[in-house]
């Protein structure tokens, strides 16, 4: 059985005026189901290009150069953006750094979680997007979801808003979810509510997760294996254990 998702000799290039800057040199993993996978590495480095490649969510100034993914076995380098929108929310899924940049503070929460179900399972009632709603808002920690999906993002603290954005993302039950930095704008005790919730999360949903940080210890509290990233290369991955035990940070 091929692994759920496969990257082969992944190039990313970014054409400006001054010339070209190579985001991604040459990468290739594997991720298999049910797995967190961190991807770790300095600002800069390649973790959110990475990321934004596989879901096809680069700048217009961006091109893959080289390289092929397969998502099932199933080639999907060459995919159009139409055929990306299906995979987007029902196969991928993404939580970005700052919640309050993602969510709009004119709906509520509520709202904004039951647009998310609407796109993805249009055929369920108005009735049944609501129970939907709240077990989303449930399943990532909401305390009494009935009443609290009734307020504005600009009620919620931080982490109330990173719950927000999660639920969002799981509104189609998506195979894979990428955290990009879900936790930096948190503070401490706030980011560990957090990393529970995603281990929670693989455990309860059967998650598969790609999990980006440039924190070791975030990386060493939720991956299964740890994938290093410096300068657009991936140079080196292995399970948490062997490779907390073997590396050395600059």
């Amino acid at each position: 059985m091929p692994d759920l998702l496969e990257v082969e000799g992944l190039s990313v290039s970014f054409y400006r005026p001054e010339g070209e800057q190579q985001a991604l040199k040459n990468v290739s993993f594997s991720l298999h189901k049910g797995e967190i996978l961190a991807v770790m590495g300095k600002t800069g480095c390649g973790k959110s290009v990475l990321c934004k490649s596989i879901l096809k969510l680069l700048p217009d100034v961006a091109r893959i150069r080289t390289g092929r993914i397969f998502f099932h076995g199933r080639e999907i380098t060459g995919y159009s953006e139409k055929q990306m929108q299906k995979l987007r929310g029902n196969a991928f899924s993404m939580v970005f750094q700052n919640p309050m940049t993602a969510l709009n503070p004119c709906m509520t929460v509520g709202a904004q979680i039951a647009e998310a179900v609407r796109m993805r399972q249009p055929a369920l009632s108005r009735g049944k997007r609501q129970e939907k709603v709240e077990e989303l808002m449930e399943l990532v920690g909401f305390p009494h979801p009935g009443e609290r999906k009734g307020q504005y993002p600009g009620q919620l603290s931080g982490g109330m808003a990173q719950r927000c954005a999660i639920a969002i993302a799981l509104a189609a039950d998506p195979e894979i979810l990428f955290a990009d930095e879900p936790t930096t704008a948190l503070d401490v005790t706030v980011q560990a509510q957090i990393l529970e919730l995603f281990l929670e999360l693989r455990k309860k949903a059967e998650m598969t997760i790609v999990f980006v940080t440039h924190n070791p210890g975030v990386a060493a509290k939720v991956a299964d294996r740890v994938a290093l990233m410096r300068e657009g290369e991936l140079c080196r991955i292995a399970g948490v254990e062997e490779f907390f035990e073997e590396s050395v940070f600059d």
